[in-house]
């Protein structure tokens, strides 16, 4: 069914009516489709074929739903990328969108793709100021720590970002190397465009960011096949921006994912199986069937600890780790309110995290967590994340 999946992705991107497996378990494709966040992708491909009536109907009628309100949150969050362009340009705050919002007009059908938020980059010296102006004109600020502040307005999230990555993944600095990222865009009065080599370096380095906590799927792979095919990339030239990060290990393995599955960019000869498997298991954002123990005690063992005081670590964890954690970033920059930041930690996780934290404690320090753990930060080395 995985393969299924990768196929009706494929002829999505091209383009390309198919004639449907007849055979194929529509219901589970279904399901699979919507932990990869491709159902609205797939309608695309199963309503133009000459032999949809394959599909049964009560499946169909889930694509199609799925499809329609992708439509209609495109709609949606495009009247609000309009008016955040509006007002900012209003009051000459250069901006750039990033990421969905930058690149789903370049899908074939751009309303099939899905998109969460929509994420903006502005300039530090701007934050304030662009909090007072949307907050005036009926935004709610919900976040307001770190590089990131968090606005709604409706059912509607927007990502305003000050930097386009925060802290780092093993020794691989992300904040660094991305941090001068408005230099890479052109501007049109005040409205800005990343260079599409730099655009698509900062794709495989989010993507990286996914995998360090939990990991990435084939909607993230998808992104990159369009901007490979749509946009005049150089990807040596992409490579050499991620250089200062040391991410070009773990960029050629992706890549060369994306030649396999899609056909374009380059195979750079490395092993891709492991990465094709974790890519196709694990959902959009790597957190459907993990154990989420396994995954905590392997971003420990990044730093050098062991399952006896991973519990411990946990609870308390070092100022480094804590003043990147959205909800808790007022740290930064103020190491003395860490104990303040473990109890709030504490509470918050308590309130609004209760399920996952029972979940991803209760095996912690097991043989079996402990050699998941073990064969995924080997796996992380090998594929030059860590």
């Amino acid at each position: 069914m995985k393969e299924y999946l990768l196929t009706l992705c494929r002829a999505f991107l091209c383009g390309e009516k198919i004639v449907l497996d007849k055979s194929a378990d529509y219901e589970k494709l279904y399901r699979l489709s919507g932990v990869h966040n491709l159902s609205a992708v797939l309608f695309c491909v199963i309503n133009t074929a000459s032999n949809k009536e394959v599909v049964p109907q009560a499946a169909f009628k889930r694509f199609e739903n799925d499809f329609l309100e992708a439509v209609v949150r495109y709609d949606f969050q495009g009247a609000q990328i309009a008016e955040i362009d509006s007002l900012c340009e209003g009051e000459g705050i250069r901006r750039v969108f990033v990421k969905g919002a930058a690149i789903r007009d370049l899908f074939p059908v751009p309303q099939a793709r899905a998109m969460g938020d929509v994420d903006v980059l502005i300039a530090t010296e701007d934050r304030e100021r662009v909090k007072r102006l949307l907050c005036a004109n009926g935004f709610a600020c919900q976040s307001a720590n770190g590089n990131v502040y968090e606005y709604t307005k409706g059912d509607l999230l927007t990502e305003v970002h000050t930097k386009l990555l925060s802290g780092k993944i093993g020794t691989h600095d992300l904040e660094t190397a991305f941090e001068n990222a408005l230099t890479h865009a052109e501007f049109d009065s005040t409205r800005g465009t990343l260079n599409s080599d730099y655009h698509l370096a900062y794709m495989l380095a989010h993507i990286a960011h996914h995998f360090w906590f939990h990991g990435a799927g084939v909607k993230l792979i998808l992104d990159l096949a369009v901007m490979l095919t749509k946009c005049d990339i150089d990807l040596d030239r992409v490579l050499d921006y991620l250089q200062p990060c040391g991410l070009c290990g773990f960029a050629k393995v992706i890549l060369t994912v994306t030649h396999k599955w899609f056909g374009c960019g380059r195979d750079f000869g490395v092993d891709t199986a492991q990465t094709e498997a974790f890519l196709l298991n694990y959902g959009a954002f790597g957190n459907a069937n993990r154990n989420d123990a396994a995954v905590i005690m392997r971003k420990d063992m990044e730093s050098g600890g062991s399952a006896v005081g991973t519990r411990l670590r946990l609870l308390f964890p070092a100022y480094s780790k804590v003043k990147n954690i959205p909800y808790i970033r007022f740290i930064d920059g103020r190491p003395y309110l860490l104990p303040a930041a473990w109890v709030y930690r504490i509470y918050y996780n308590f309130r609004h995290r209760r399920a996952y934290v029972k979940s991803s404690t209760q095996t912690l320090g097991t043989k079996k967590t402990t050699t998941q753990a073990k064969k995924e930060f080997e796996y992380f080395e090998e594929i030059g994340l860590l």
